[in-house]
């Protein structure tokens, strides 16, 4: 599927260390910001976009990747691509500086690769329009139904979903690692704890206090538009994303998660800031669908 216009995206995965990276990058004058979740976030560069810092919250990338703190390790590798293109924040006439808000998902289940620089160069020279989904890129490592243990997780992924307002464009991408198990609309489980190939409705786990302290868990999102909005409105958007990916996630942002929505727009195109964050929910909920082809 493409992405929407004025982004593009790139990713790598690692085949050996079953991880990768995803990023997206939005054309000049965007601006970003982000809504912070979970409690137990793996960041870099999100205070530069976060509110009360500075004026100017416009990034050059935003980051997924895979490997938990570690990841930000490949992150540099987009750096470094950016700071060889010209492309970032110009101190002095001479050094650049790329702004690449980064949050990683820990996905050390089957091996214990590092990744590093290489990775987010070849993601750069990946750039393209099309978004992959499924067990992909930053998705390749996810799984979701973690409250009793690994021992009975499921696979996960990367998913995104986009819709058109009339002009406005909006887009999210999901990576979902989520500890908690994903519903579909009908408020079925189609993803979570499975035991002897039945899954086990949270609620059960939480009631029989089978629920085990998790450190591997975080769902993180990029909802991308063309919409004029400020930065506090940027938030707002991040903060909606954030309730249509609680509609399909339960339970969702425990003090072990490190949850994260990013959010950008390329501020072209006036509309109904309401409308907008109510279809942002509704397109959030839909990326996480979208990896189970829902």
């Amino acid at each position: 599927m493409k992405i929407i216009n004025g982004f593009k995206i790139c990713g790598y995965e690692d085949e050996i260390a079953l991880s990768g990276i995803t990023a997206i990058f939005p054309k000049k004058g965007n601006i970003a910001s982000v809504y912070v979740a979970g409690g137990s976030p793996g960041t870099r560069d999100t205070e530069v976009i976060d509110l009360e810092r500075r004026e100017n919250h416009e990034v050059n990338a935003i980051a997924i990747v895979g490997r938990s703190m570690y990841g930000l390790r490949a992150v540099e590798g987009i750096v470094e691509s950016l700071r060889k293109d010209g492309v970032g924040f110009k101190v002095n006439d001479n050094i650049i500086v790329p702004i690449v808000p980064a949050a990683v998902i820990f996905d050390f289940y089957y091996n214990d690769i590092l990744p590093d620089e290489s990775w987010g160069i070849k993601c750069y020279k990946n750039m393209g329009d099309e978004v992959i989904i499924g067990d992909h890129w930053a998705g390749k490592g996810a799984t979701v139904g973690k409250l009793m243990g690994i021992k009975y997780m499921m696979k996960s992924g990367q998913g995104f979903y986009k819709e058109s307002i009339g002009n406005v464009e909006i887009g999210v991408l999901s990576v979902v690692n989520s500890i908690g198990e994903v519903v579909n609309e009908k408020n079925e489980i189609i993803a979570g704890v499975k035991v002897k190939d039945k899954i086990m409705p949270f609620n059960e786990i939480i009631k029989n206090k089978l629920l085990k302290k998790s450190y591997i868990n975080t769902t993180v999102s990029i909802v991308m538009t063309n919409v004029k909005a400020t930065p506090e409105q940027v938030k707002l958007f991040a903060k909606s994303a954030y309730i249509g990916l609680s509609r399909r996630i339960r339970p969702f942002s425990l003090s072990l998660d490190g949850d994260i929505v990013f959010a950008v727009t390329t501020n072209e195109v006036e509309e109904d800031l309401d409308l907008i964050r109510g279809a942002i929910e509704d397109i959030a909920s839909k990326s996480v669908l979208s990896i189970w082809g829902l």
